[in-house]
């Protein structure tokens, strides 16, 4: 999975389809793109496309899908682009479909291009006339529909269950570091419990709905599954962190480059609530672009069910009063975006 990050801006407002350029020249092909947004009451549903392009039967176009998804950088929340797909399709009538499944809800961008290598000989000229003036088009669609909101209020109470979780488990590990002795006793069975509860969490549903927080959990908690062979113990049999013995007795750091302490795991599995909330509150921002400032009652009727969350609080009031004029900032201070 290949990852670009953005640079920490505002989205802004959308068309669903709408292309990323500029004023078309005349006699540039008019390729068109449409996306009818799935349902995601359903874990990583299809996402359909059917576009138009002038040009002969058997022409194949490339096609290339990303998903802009939120991650934890700094305590911001920032946008980056991951891979969501490739294929190829095929002209027929001018038309073309093709459709990926995809993992979450959210912005998708999608590039189509029509490479000459990909064609067979009669088509060459043809398609080399025609994309001479531009032969590369690019896509951004908001793809989710009004069935999503009422999804997150849920979603967020099981984000909630699944820190406490997180939580749990590493409470107990730090108890079973008491000492030396005592950690060896239960090592092995730790490690195996911990590598379950981190594939349990990398792989699972609310990714789609609060990638950031998921991310936060997981590597957090693969930090402490995979460290615990490099588990360490000063002379006074109390626990030092983790020291690789791989590296001359190199002490290990977090995946956030601190010290390796039972304080700093537990204060990152903490933060993946608010983290969560966060995102909530940035999800009812992005519908309110998506329904150019529309405030349903969905939405309302969401933040008011979780208006007094870690990560939502702060927000709860703003967004219920808020107005297309307002969504700029109130994106930026969601992110933690410093002006």
């Amino acid at each position: 999975m290949s990852i670009r990050r953005l640079t920490p801006v505002l989205l802004g407002l959308l068309v669903l389809g709408s292309p990323l350029r500029g004023q078309a020249d005349k006699d540039e092909l008019p390729v068109t793109l449409n996306c009818k947004p799935p349902s995601f009451k359903t874990k990583h549903p299809p996402l359909a496309f059917n576009g138009t392009c002038p040009l002969s039967n058997g022409v194949i176009l490339r096609v290339g899908l990303h998903r802009i998804a939120e991650t934890l950088s700094a305590g911001q929340l920032v946008p980056n682009v991951i891979e969501a797909g490739g294929s190829n399709a095929e002209v027929e009538d001018k038309k073309f479909t093709f459709a990926f499944t995809v993992e979450g809800p959210g912005k998708f961008m999608s590039e189509i291009s029509i490479p000459l290598e990909l064609q067979e000989k009669d088509y060459v000229a043809e398609v080399k006339k025609r994309t001479a003036t531009k032969g590369n088009w690019q896509f951004e669609f908001l793809a989710w529909g009004d069935d999503l909101v009422p999804l997150l209020p849920s979603k967020l109470q099981e984000m909630g269950a699944l820190v406490a979780e997180a939580r749990e488990f590493v409470k107990r590990c730090e108890q079973a570091c008491g000492s030396e002795q005592q950690w060896k006793a239960v090592a092995k069975n730790m490690q195996k419990e911990g590598g379950t509860l981190s594939n349990k969490i990398n792989n699972h549903e609310l990714r789609a709905f609060f990638p950031a927080a998921i991310d936060n959990l997981f590597y957090t908690m693969r930090n402490v599954s995979t460290n615990a062979p490099y588990y360490s113990f000063g002379a006074d049999g109390k626990f030092s962190g983790a020291t690789d013995y791989h590296a001359d007795g190199k002490k290990v750091k977090t995946f956030r480059n601190e010290d390796f302490s039972w304080d700093n795991l537990k204060r990152y599995v903490d933060e993946s609530l608010p983290c969560a909330g966060r995102e909530f509150a940035l999800w009812m921002v992005k519908d309110l672009r998506r329904t150019a400032g529309q405030m349903r009652p969905e939405i309302q009727e969401a933040v008011k069910a979780h208006k007094a969350a870690p990560g939502v609080d702060l927000y709860a009031e703003r967004i219920q009063k808020a107005t297309i004029g307002d969504l700029d900032q109130l994106e930026a201070d969601i992110r933690g975006i410093k002006k």
